[in-house]
């Protein structure tokens, strides 16, 4: 995939935003006065992005286990010929954070969040039921945060 075109204004916007986004009113007018930028040119360049598909969203991390929700990453086979189908169907639940195909034995990766135990053994139960697949679930045992940061 080629590496979509920026200019210094776009590599700008996107390093202020990995690294300290404003919690402000109006986040983008704030971010335009730092930059000497109008609002709408900020608004505007990073719909720009996001359509471009550079940025894929922005919204904050929350801590899940202070909000009392449990996590598990899972991971399946599934063979070629319906990986995009078990792909969407998992995509359509909104607890799904990460959904990517690996090599692999197990080749298809996912991160599940939801308030309940419960819930999870019921979605995964229906995905292998529908598609006559086995999914492994890795529940955590260490939490390691690392910060994510790309300079562009």
């Amino acid at each position: 995939m080629p590496r979509p075109l920026l200019d210094d204004i776009d590599r700008t916007i996107l390093n202020f935003i990995q690294e300290s986004f404003p919690v402000e009113k109006r986040p983008f007018q704030f971010i335009g006065k730092l930059l000497g930028l109008e609002e709408e040119v900020v608004l505007e360049r990073i719909r720009s992005l996001k359509k471009r598909g550079v940025i894929r969203r922005i919204g904050p991390i929350l801590e899940r286990k202070r909000l009392g929700f449990v996590s598990v990453l899972c991971g399946l086979h599934a063979s070629r010929d319906i990986i995009e189908a078990i792909a969407e169907e998992i995509n359509k639940h909104t607890g799904v954070t990460h959904n990517y195909e690996r090599d692999g034995e197990l080749n298809l990766w996912f991160t599940l969040t939801v308030r309940t135990k419960e819930e999870i053994d019921s979605f995964l139960w229906e995905i292998e039921k529908k598609f006559s697949i086995k999914i492994y679930r890795f529940p955590e045992k260490s939490v390691f945060k690392i910060k994510t940061y790309f300079p562009v």
